[in-house]
């Protein structure tokens, strides 16, 4: 398997994971915390963005979330390949735990920016969201690693 596919492979299961959990969270915490479901509300009160009549089933929301999980691993594919040297777990829970701390900053920035952004518990949101970063990024790495663990079953 080439690269690129390796990295929109870890992509999606890393934010699959992730998103699962925010869905947990959001259910147990009896608040909005799913990523998709929250950038489709920010679309739809942008005002100068497509309409959005679903916040919970638009693909805008949807392919932004996952586009990003994309962009996080081609960073992650830069660390590990030029400093890093190879994924790892602690290595990941580090990218992770980076990854979480830009997503905090960008979320405020996108929930400030916004007229009229959704409403949450901002700290208990922010705290998920790390979490759900740490989670994104050890399923993301074995993501990466799983065309290489599949082979490895194969022989």
């Amino acid at each position: 398997m080439n690269t690129a596919a390796k990295i929109v492979l870890a992509g999606v299961v890393g934010t699959t994971f992730m998103t699962l959990y925010s869905y947990l969270i959001s259910k147990k915490e009896k608040q909005q915390f799913t990523e998709p479901v929250l950038l489709n509300k920010l679309i739809r009160t942008a005002g100068n963005l497509p309409e959005i009549n679903n916040d919970k089933v638009h693909p805008a929301g949807w392919l932004a979330h996952y586009g990003i999980g994309i962009v996080f691993v081609i960073c992650y594919r830069v660390l590990w390949h030029r400093s890093l040297k190879s994924p790892g777990i602690l290595k990941g829970l580090v990218a992770g735990a980076a990854s979480g701390i830009v997503a905090i900053v960008a979320w405020r920035i996108m929930f400030e920016a916004n007229r009229n952004p959704p409403h949450n518990d901002r700290y208990k949101y922010y705290r998920q969201l790390f979490v759900a970063h740490l989670i994104f990024s050890t399923s993301a790495m074995f993501g990466y690693k799983l065309p290489e663990y599949a082979a490895r079953l194969g022989n």
